[in-house]
């Protein structure tokens, strides 16, 4: 049976009774937090050992975490990112997830993509809500696309 220490932020999983597939964005010591890779569905937090009984992670996602991992580690602050590169997209914030630090942003061409508070300015994140029109530079990661340097824009700038 899979245990929690084989599991990593960015593992692909696959719930096992609905096929609905996932990428694992925290694990903590209760619970795993889960963003859907399947469009329309909602990011889900896991009780850790209803995930461990119900979710089934790739074997080639299966890296076991013992000693210091290869990927940054749980106890360190942020690593300082490289700087994204890319064409400026713009769209609005569709859902906030503050206590977690993270949320999604519908572009203008109606996709949806997610972003972390650590892809802004401190203070930009405690001042955006859902609704708000943002700017931000689309960068593809293990876990798919993910937008940076997410900043606020005025309705005005954005027309």
């Amino acid at each position: 049976m899979l245990s929690l220490d084989e599991i990593e932020a960015g593992a692909q999983c696959t719930h096992k009774n609905t096929g609905l597939r996932y990428a694992v964005v925290a694990v903590e010591d209760e619970e795993v937090l889960l963003e859907a890779q399947t469009e329309g569905h909602e990011p889900l937090t896991v009780p850790a050992d209803l995930f461990v009984k119900e979710f089934h992670v790739g074997e080639q996602y299966r890296t076991p975490r013992r000693g210091r991992s290869r990927g940054r580690s749980r106890r360190t602050g942020p690593q300082t990112p490289a700087a994204p590169t890319g064409p400026k997209s713009k769209g609005k914030i569709k859902k906030m997830v503050r206590d977690r630090g993270f949320g999604f942003i519908r572009g203008e061409d109606g996709k949806e993509v997610f972003f972390h508070r650590s892809g802004m300015n401190g203070t930009e994140y405690d001042n955006i809500s859902e609704g708000d029109i943002v700017e931000y530079v689309i960068q593809e990661g293990p876990r798919g696309a993910r937008a940076e340097h997410v900043r606020g824009v005025s309705p005005e700038t954005a027309a």
